[in-house]
């Protein structure tokens, strides 16, 4: 009787340290899991998802009016046509919008413009995706799809097969522009004008404005 007391004293004894060792270990994963949780960047949170940012764009929003300046001392863009469309892949070619339908881009809102520089036309536009994953994915795959030939953005302008494309995700959005020269012609790596053209669109108006815009709204 003794030794069966003993027996049972010493296995309540490990049941007791057991057990507290499982809260001590399950207290110490969640504090580190909590201290390694990624933490939105300012502005980013609002425009994270379309679970917390649920308004569509729209016309007018991203172009009102007849002309856009990006930023006070940028000369007008003027507006030819602008365009919202639920079908994502309208504003793609090759296999590129088929991944749009995928990953479930809701919208995509675009216009025609001309530059004040040399004549240049250019399609400017966002796609509204989900998340900022889905962002990010796109932004990766259409470097990797322009490279291999399979797919592109579009120009709004048709018979323009030469274009210089510049993109960006903000939170769950990708901007995007297209350009092409008055003449046809190839644009050059280190053609200024379209390197202005890409900053002024994406950077600025795009993104500073219409984003920037939308992220800091309540």
């Amino acid at each position: 009787m003794q030794l069966m007391m003993s027996g049972l004293g010493a296995l309540i004894m490990v049941a007791i340290c057991g057990l507290s060792a499982f809260f001590i270990i399950a207290e110490a994963r969640r504090e580190r899991g909590a201290s390694a949780a990624p933490k939105q960047p300012t502005g980013v949170s609002a425009i994270g998802s379309q679970l917390v940012d649920t308004r569509p764009l729209s016309l007018d929003e991203v172009f009102p009016g007849t002309a856009i300046r990006p930023g006070s001392s940028a000369a007008p863009y003027r507006i030819g046509l602008a365009h919202i469309d639920t079908d994502c892949a309208v504003a793609t070619t090759g296999t590129l919008g088929g991944l749009l339908d995928d990953l479930g881009c809701t919208q995509v809102v675009r216009a025609s413009l001309t530059a004040p520089y040399g004549g240049y036309q250019v399609t400017a536009g966002i796609f509204n995706l989900p998340d900022e994953t889905d962002a990010v994915l796109i932004r990766d795959q259409i470097g990797r799809q322009v490279e291999a030939g399979d797919g592109n953005l579009a120009a709004m302008v048709s018979g323009r097969p030469l274009t210089q494309v510049g993109w960006r995700d903000r939170g769950h959005f990708l901007l995007y522009c297209v350009i092409t020269r008055p003449d046809g012609q190839l644009i050059r790596d280190d053609d200024q004008s379209a390197q202005r053209i890409t900053a002024e669109l994406i950077e600025s108006y795009l993104d500073e404005t219409v984003i920037g815009r939308r992220a800091s709204s309540p």
